[in-house]
C-alpha cells in the first residue's frame, strides 16, 4: 500500500534528547528566576512559566524528571517568595513546594505511562508475523514493524503493481473508504516476489493510513497450482467428452445405416438427411444445441424400416394399399425402438421417427397431425428427407433433377410441408443439400415418396 520507501522512524526519546530536554528545563528555570528577581512588575507570571520547565522535565525523564524539576522550581520559587515578602510561614512554603512536586510528578507519570504503552505496542508489533505499518496520505510508509524486513529483506519497497496500489490509496484518502483483502506484489531483496494482502483504513486525526498486511505468497502459489490442476482436469474432461460424443455419433450413424442398407444402394441417405436437417434448423434460427441434436437424431428417422419385410421394402414400383399400410408402420416401429431413453438425442430421434411423415394439412400418418401440432424437428426432417429421396435413385423410381425436386418442394409448401421450413430450405444451396454437382446425370421420375 505504499508508493515509496521510508526508513523505520522511532517516536521514542533518545538518551541525548533526554539530556537536552533536562538541561533546557534547568536553564529555563534559572532564567525565569533571574528575570523575576530583577523585574518586580512580572508579579506571579514566573509561577506559570515554571509549569513549562516541569513539562520539559517530565518529557525528559518521566516521573523522575517531573519530580526533580518540581523540587528545583519550588526551591527557586521559595527564594523568590522570600525576596518579595510573600512567605506566609513554613506550612505555606511546604504546601506550595509539595504542589509543585505533585504537578511535576503527575506530568512525569503521564509521560511514563504513555511510553510504557508505546513500548508494549511496539513489542507486540515486533513479535507479529503480520506486517504492521502506517503511511502518509501521499502513499509513503512512515512506520513499519520488523516483519517487513523478515519478509522482504528490507524495510519497505515499491510494489510491482503501482497503479492498483495508488488507486487503493486514493480510495482511502479521497473517499475515506476502508480497504479489505487488497493484494499487491513486492520484489524481495533476494529477487523473489512476495504477495501481500492488506487491510487498511484512513485515520484523519493523525493524517495517516493504518494498515496490516499478511504474506499470502504460499496461498497464491497453491491457488495457481489449483487453477492449473483444474484447467488440466477440465481439458481432460473436454477431451474425453469429445471422444464419447464422437463414439455416440458413430454408434447412432451405424444404427441408422443398419436400416438404410436394406433399401439403399449408396448408403449415404442418412448422412445427407442429418447434415441437411442441421442446416435447415440453423437457418430457422434454432439454438445451436438444438441444431446439434437434430443433426445427430435425424439419421435415425427410418430406423423402423428394420421391421418392414423385404418384399415391401425392396419392391420396385408402387406399393398396393396393403403394402403401403405395412410400410407406414415403420414410423411407429422406429418410435418404439427408440422409446424409453434418457438421452436427449434418442428422445428427439423417437419424436422424429414417429412424426416425419405427418403432413402440414393433416393428411399424413400415423396420427394425422396438422400444422404446429407436428413437432418442429419432424417438420424439418420431412422436408430434407423428401428432397433427398427425390434427388436420388430408389428401388421404385429413378432420381429427379435438382430443379424439378425444388419445384416439387414449392408445390407441396403449405400442404405437405411447413411453409416456414420450406422458406429456410430455400435459403440453402439445393445442390449442396443433395450432395450433387449442377448439371449432374439425373433424370425425372415418377412422384412416389415413401
Amino acid at each position: 500500500m505504499s508508493t515509496g520507501r521510508h526508513p523505520f522512524g522511532d517516536l521514542s526519546v533518545t538518551p541525548r534528547q533526554r539530556l537536552l530536554l533536562m538541561a533546557s528545563a534547568v536553564v529555563l528555570s534559572l532564567a525565569i528566576f533571574a528575570l523575576s528577581s530583577t523585574n518586580d512588575r512580572l508579579g506571579d507570571a514566573p509561577l506559570f512559566l515554571f509549569a513549562i520547565t516541569l513539562t520539559l522535565g517530565a518529557l525528559a525523564y518521566g516521573l523522575r524528571g517531573g519530580v526533580a524539576l518540581g523540587v528545583l522550581t519550588s526551591a527557586l520559587a521559595s527564594v523568590w517568595w522570600l525576596d518579595n515578602g510573600q512567605v506566609g510561614g513554613t506550612a505555606w512554603i511546604v504546601s506550595r513546594t509539595l504542589t509543585s512536586i505533585v504537578i511535576g510528578g503527575l506530568l512525569g507519570w503521564f509521560v511514563d505511562t504513555r511510553e510504557r504503552l508505546v513500548r508494549e505496542l511496539e513489542n507486540h508489533s515486533e513479535l507479529s508475523l503480520d506486517l504492521v505499518a502506517t503511511a502518509s496520505f501521499d502513499g509513503y510508509f512512515t512506520r513499519v514493524n520488523p516483519a517487513f524486513t523478515r519478509t522482504l529483506g528490507y524495510t519497505a519497497e515499491h510494489p510491482d503493481d503501482r497503479a492498483a496500489t495508488l488507486q487503493a490509496v486514493v480510495d482511502q484518502t479521497d473517499a475515506g473508504l476502508e480497504i479489505f483483502n487488497f493484494q499487491n506484489r513486492y520484489r524481495a531483496k533476494d529477487g523473489s516476489y512476495r504477495w501481500l494482502e492488506w487491510t487498511s483504513r484512513p485515520d484523519a486525526r493523525i493524517g495517516a493510513l493504518i494498515a496490516i498486511a499478511r504474506d499470502v505468497t504460499d496461498r497464491k502459489r497453491l491457488e495457481a497450482l489449483e487453477r492449473r490442476h483444474t484447467e488440466v482436469l477440465e481439458a481432460a474432461v473436454r477431451e474425453r467428452t469429445a471422444e464419447l460424443d464422437d463414439a455416440r455419433r458413430e454408434i447412432l450413424r451405424r444404427l441408422a445405416l443398419a436400416a438404410e442398407y436394406r433399401d439403399q444402394d449408396t448408403h449415404h441417405h442418412v448422412d445427407r438427411v442429418g447434415r441437411g436437417a442441421g442446416l435447415v434448423a440453423s437457418k430457422l434460427g434454432l439454438p445451436e444445441a438444438v441444431v446439434e441434436l437434430i443433426r445427430d437424431a435425424a439419421p435415425l428417422h427410418d430406423l423402423g424400416k428394420l421391421g418392414v419385410s423385404d418384399a415391401v421394402l425392396l419392391k420396385p414400383g408402387r406399393l398396393n394399399a396393403q403394402e403401403f399400410e405395412s410400410m407406414k408402420r415403420h414410423t411407429e416401429l422406429g418410435s418404439a425402438m427408440l422409446s424409453g431413453s434418457s438421452s436427449d438425442v434418442l428422445r428427439m430421434a423417437e419424436e422424429i421417427a414417429l412424426n416425419h411423415h405427418e403432413w402440414w394439412d393433416g393428411s399424413g400418418y400415423p396420427a394425422g397431425l396438422s400444422g404446429e401440432a407436428i413437432p418442429m424437428t419432424a417438420r424439418i426432417v420431412a422436408v430434407v428427407d423428401v428432397f433427398d429421396a427425390l434427388t436420388h435413385d430408389r428401388p421404385y423410381k429413378p432420381a429427379w433433377t435438382v430443379e424439378d425436386a425444388v419445384a416439387e418442394m414449392h408445390l407441396l409448401r403449405g400442404r405437405h410441408f411447413d411453409p416456414a421450413v420450406v422458406d429456410a430450405f430455400d435459403r440453402l444451396d439445393p445442390y449442396e443439400l443433395a450432395d450433387l454437382r449442377p448439371g449432374g446425370d439425373t433424370q425425372v421420375g415418377t412422384r412416389a415418396v415413401a
